[in-house]
């Protein structure tokens, strides 16, 4: 079937039921010198099912090699061409469709290159945003096995090589930091990119692929640390023929580490072999690939209010290290396999060719003892524990089960430049589908524990037997157009539109949920010749969630409008850079944690509006300093007012430095430091200590990096340097945040 038919069929025919279910801050002296190569232009896809993704990469390929036609047109504009080869080759996994850098794009959008990530000793993703406006970070405190993202008062979807990860429960993305060459976000609502959408933003990992340029280079890394921390970690490139057209790359590691609490733990196996492929002139394949296994036992960091937000009645508090789980009973097995291609090829004259397609399939085993919030009353008033003999009643957690996608996105653009004009026009269509096949249950049974000696509840019975079969099946068809036009070289003004048709059934059950949903976007920004871009912007986000909530029925959509205005500043007389933002958003139907976790839509509005400023400044050649701060105030609106949302501080501060010798017997040494200041919260309405203040926190880190010898570089990491003990965050329960952890590396790069 021609493409183009296959898309009207796609778009007229109703889908099929599925089973249920930090800016990089650019220098003044060049942004190129500091943004990755790939964020040079965009990448973005084209769509249609798993059946007829073959096909659709055949007629890409046949067009590449029978494409004298439009080589001919290329060849017209050597300097056009030159420019075109450099975009195919080094603009692979971005999710910024329109080709611009994060600094240059009228909204707060951010890149992290793999070398910040690893100065700032990131090991699990969720602490990549410690020192980025926006984000509230690890608000449950650090969990072995999920990564929790806040941005601007919301959580975010995250996304790997531009293509969206599925998320539901247990199913969520395990990132390898190792395997991540950058990470692309967009802060805020944005329906543009992906469709269905949190309203927090997008996380993108952008993973190590192959390419030209690191044909023959690698890299050995060791770490060791605290809490039995160890890994080894490789990286190399090489070439299949004589003229480096065919290209490959593996990057593997395996690495194991204790968790925050006593006898939790994580291993994790990674492995991601990729290919790319010069096809022709204008035309390049990647075939990207990975498999990531961990096991170990989970964390289980739910705790009472009283011990940890308030002390017990002799002035204790409970111990971050004691495990209210049963960590001889508690497991958790994940593992995780994708395959997918990247395809671009340039037709010339401006026009271009995008399309990506993964698929997905994880299987995870978990099962893990937990607390309740609080002891009760008979009629479930809540008591403090220390009212009922420091005894509290636990329940188990449950999943056994699959998760299978296909996320595929196709589109053409089309650049055009003349004397007073710089415009980039983008149309696509995308399709995802997810399935869930699972045994789940939040009210497995176990038996009791005492908080002042938890080991009593280890080795105990846990029953799971009730946990129903959960079969979900979800789609989404995306269409989008979206343009940008820079405007003499002082104003650039963008305007999208999606259209999305999402659908998901819940099989057990036969319940079924649609939506269709249109979403706009609008910016301008103005670049002033003093090095100002002040901005303003709309945008919005939908998504369908998966999944059935708390009170066992499909979720309600949730959708989100935002207006943003904000200014970035490029001083010239300073090497450097500045950002100011200030943003409201409402959200109607977002999600809402009850109780003993379960979430439900929630019938409030929601508003949040927060100002950020993300400042980064090379004082001297080699000392630079950066500031990241956050003002959030997020509150849902019912008939009794607002009422202000729990985990989420309303002042947050991060200052960071390094310095760096480069001269005498200390040369090839820097050094850094970074306070961290987290502000107060509130605990959940309703809970035991209702709408409770939770108390402010500040944390410093401190970092040592070493070229001892050529190629060879060491590096020490050390977070919360005082193993200040903490509160993140309270809702009904309250979580201790992350407490001292020490890593040190070893790298060889050849």
């Amino acid at each position: 079937m021609p493409i183009i038919h296959l898309l009207l069929h796609r778009l007229w025919i109703k889908p099929p039921h599925a089973f249920r279910q930090p800016e990089i801050r650019p220098n003044a002296h060049a942004i190129s010198s500091i943004m990755p190569d790939f964020f040079t232009l965009n990448i973005k896809r084209f769509s249609i099912m798993k059946q007829k993704t073959l096909s659709t990469l055949s007629l890409a390929v046949w067009l590449a090699l029978n494409s004298t036609a439009w080589a001919n047109d290329v060849q017209q504009n050597d300097v056009q061409q030159q420019e075109l080869d450099t975009v195919v080759v080094k603009s692979s996994g971005t999710m910024f469709k329109l080709g611009e850098v994060p600094f240059r794009q009228a909204k707060s959008a951010v890149a992290l290159t793999a070398q910040q990530l690893q100065q700032e000793g990131v090991q699990k993703a969720d602490e990549l945003g410690r020192y980025q406006a926006g984000f509230t970070n690890q608000p449950f405190g650090s969990d072995t096995n999920t990564n929790w993202f806040r941005i601007r008062g919301a959580e975010a979807t995250q996304a790997v090589n531009g293509l969206p990860a599925f998320q539901y429960g247990f199913f969520t993305p395990y990132t390898e930091t190792f395997g991540v060459e950058a990470v692309e976000m967009t802060k805020g609502a944005d329906a543009m990119t992906f469709g269905a959408a949190n309203a927090g933003g997008l996380i993108n990992y952008i993973s190590k692929r192959a390419n030209r340029e690191q044909v023959g280079k690698g890299e050995i890394r060791a770490n060791v640390g605290n809490r039995q921390q160890y890994g080894l970690a490789a990286d190399y490139s090489g070439s299949l023929n004589a003229d480096k057209s065919l290209r490959y790359r593996v990057v593997a590691s395996a690495r194991h580490a204790e968790g925050e609490w006593q006898d939790s733990d994580n291993r994790t196996l990674y492995i991601a072999p990729t290919l790319q492929w010069d096809i022709a002139p204008q035309t390049q394949l990647d075939i990207l690939s990975s498999y990531q296994r961990d096991k170990g036992t989970p964390s289980s960091n739910f705790l009472p209010q009283e011990g940890t937000l308030k002390a017990f009645p002799d002035g204790s508090h409970i111990n971050p290290r004691h495990n209210y789980g049963d960590p001889k009973n508690d497991t958790e097995s994940n593992k995780q396999f994708s395959l997918g291609y990247e395809l671009k090829h340039q037709f010339g004259k401006g026009v271009s060719f995008n399309s990506s397609y993964r698929y997905s399939n994880t299987q995870n085993f978990h099962r893990g003892a937990y607390l309740y919030p609080s002891a009760y009353a008979a009629d479930w008033s809540p008591l403090e524990p220390s009212a009922a003999g420091y005894t509290l009643s636990r329940g188990v957690v449950f999943n056994d089960g699959k998760m299978q996608s296909h996320s595929a996105d196709n589109r053409l653009n089309w650049q055009f430049k003349n004397a007073w004009l710089n415009n980039t026009l983008s149309a696509g269509v995308d399709y995802r589908r997810q399935k869930v096949d699972a045994l789940y249950t939040l009210f497995g049974t176990t038996a009791s524990t005492d908080l002042r000696n938890p080991s009593v509840g280890y080795g105990q019975n846990q029953d799971v037997s009730s946990a129903p079969r959960t079969h979900i099946q979800a789609e989404q068809l995306g269409f989008y157009l979206q343009n940008q036009a820079r405007i003499n070289k002082l104003i650039t003004l963008g305007l999208g539109i999606r259209h999305d048709r999402a659908e998901q059934t819940e099989h057990t059950r036969t319940q079924k949920v649609k939506e269709n949903h249109t979403s706009y976007s609008g910016s301008l920004m103005y670049h002033a010749p003093a090095g100002f871009n002040p901005y303003i912007s709309y945008n919005e986000s939908f998504r369908l969630p998966v999944g059935l909530g708390g009170n066992d029925v499909l979720y309600d959509p949730a959708i989100t409008k935002q207006t943003e205005i904000g200014v970035k500043y490029l001083p010239k007389a300073v090497d450097g850079s500045l950002s100011v933002a200030a943003f409201r958003a409402k959200d109607k139907g977002a999600l809402l944690s009850k109780d003993l976790g379960a979430t439900v839509s929630n019938p409030s509005m929601v508003e949040r509006k927060g100002a950020e400023i993300q400042a980064d400044v090379n004082v001297l050649d080699n000392l630079n300093v950066g500031l990241a701060y956050t003002y959030l105030k997020s509150t849902s609106q019912d008939s009794t007012g607002n009422t202000r949302n729990p985990l989420l501080p309303k002042h947050t501060l991060a200052l960071k430095t390094a310095y760096q010798f480069n001269e005498g017997k200390l040369n090839g040494l820097t050094l850094g430091a970074g306070m961290r200041h987290v502000g107060s919260s509130v605990s959940s309405q309703g809970s035991l200590y209702s709408a409770a203040k939770v108390p402010s926190s500040t944390m410093f880190d401190l970092m040592a990096r070493y070229d001892f010898a050529k190629n060879w570089q060491a590096q020490i990491n050390v977070d919360n340097v005082a193993n200040k003990r903490h509160v993140s965050g309270c809702d009904y329960y309250c979580y201790y945040g992350q407490g001292r952890n020490v890593n040190a590396s070893v790298s060889y790069k050849f």
